[in-house]
C-alpha cells in the first residue's frame, strides 16, 4: 500500500531552509515560535518537512524572518507547486507517495540528467519495453496492477512532449542497449525509439561504450532533477528493487552534477552514440 506520510521533497527543502534562517538569526525553536506565533513543536514539524503549510502561513513566517525577495519567491514557488494536483493523483491506488512525489518534480523540471547502466531510461521507454521490465521485476503483482505501473511510467514521459519540454540529458551504458528485454522485436522498436528521441533538441543521449574505463567517478545509476533555472531545488534519486533513495543536500547534488559531467566526458559524442545504436539494431 502507498505510504501515508505527508513529507515530500519540497516540504523538506522549505523546512531545511527555514531552519537555516532561524539558526542564522540566533533563535531557538521556542523563541522563534513565539515570534512566528507558532508552538515550538509545530515549528519543528515544519522544519523537518512533516507539516504542510498553507501559502499564507508560509508567507507570514517569511515576512517575520525578513527573508530576501529572491529566496522568498523561491520558497513560495515550491509551496505553490506542493499544493498542485495532477495526473499522478489517479495512481494513488498503486504508486507510493515517494513515486508520485518524483512525478511532481519531473513535471516541474527544467533539467533532468540521468545515468543508466541496466535499463533504457524510463522517460524514453516504449510501452512494450516498459511492460517487459516491470513484469520482470514485480512478479507477484496482478496483471491489472502491472498495467497500472506501465501506465504511470508512460504518463511521466509527457514532460518531454509538451510545448515547453524539460531538457533531458542521459548517459546510457552500452550494456543496457544490448540487453534484450521482451524479445528482439521489442528491443529493436525500443532502440529505434531512442534514435527518434535523440533527434529532439531537448533530448541528449550519450552512450558509454563497453570499452570505456569506468574510473573512480563511475557512480552507477542516478537521476538528477532541477526545478527552475537557476535551480531553486535539485534532487538526486536512485531506484532500488523495493525502494527509492534520494539525496537533497545542496553539496551532494552539486557533487553528482560534477560526476555526471566527468562521466559524460568519456562517453561517445551524440552522433557516434547514434551510430552505435544503429549498429546494435542491425545486429538484432
Amino acid at each position: 500500500m502507498p505510504e501515508a506520510s505527508p513529507s515530500t521533497v519540497r516540504l523538506r527543502k522549505i523546512g531545511r531552509t527555514l531552519r537555516t534562517i532561524r539558526e542564522e538569526s540566533d533563535h531557538t525553536l521556542k523563541t522563534a515560535g513565539r515570534l512566528r506565533e507558532r508552538s515550538s513543536s509545530s515549528l519543528s514539524l515544519i522544519e523537518n518537512g512533516n507539516q504542510p503549510l498553507r501559502l499564507r502561513d508560509l508567507a507570514f513566517i517569511l515576512d517575520r524572518y525578513a527573508v530576501p525577495t529572491d529566496l522568498r519567491a523561491a520558497l513560495l514557488t515550491l509551496a505553490e507547486q506542493e499544493h498542485q494536483s495532477g495526473w499522478w493523483d489517479t495512481f494513488k491506488d498503486v504508486v507510493t507517495h515517494g513515486g508520485r512525489d518524483r512525478a511532481t518534480l519531473e513535471d516541474c523540471a527544467s533539467l533532468i540528467v540521468s545515468t543508466e547502466t541496466t535499463f533504457i531510461p524510463g522517460l524514453l521507454q516504449t510501452e512494450e519495453y516498459a511492460s517487459a521490465v516491470i513484469r520482470g521485476i514485480r512478479t507477484s503483482h496482478s496483471p491489472s496492477t502491472l498495467n497500472r505501473y506501465v501506465e504511470f511510467r508512460l504518463a511521466r514521459q509527457g514532460i518531454l512532449r509538451r510545448a515547453e519540454p524539460a531538457t533531458f540529458n542521459v548517459i546510457i551504458d552500452e550494456a543496457a542497449l544490448r540487453r534484450v528485454r521482451g524479445g528482439r522485436h521489442v528491443m529493436r522498436a525500443q532502440l529505434r525509439r531512442l534514435l527518434n528521441d535523440s533527434e529532439q533538441d531537448h533530448v541528449s543521449i550519450h552512450v558509454s561504450p563497453l570499452t570505456a574505463e569506468a574510473g573512480p567517478d563511475y557512480a552507477g545509476e542516478f537521476q538528477l532533477t532541477d526545478i527552475g533555472s537557476p535551480p531553486i531545488l535539485s534532487v538526486v534519486r536512485a531506484d532500488h528493487l523495493t525502494s527509492q533513495w534520494t539525496e537533497e543536500d545542496d553539496a551532494a547534488t552539486t557533487q553528482y552534477r560534477e560526476v555526471f559531467e566527468q562521466i559524460r566526458s568519456s562517453t561517445l559524442p551524440e552522433s557516434a552514440s547514434q551510430d552505435l545504436i544503429h549498429r546494435i539494431v542491425s545486429e538484432l
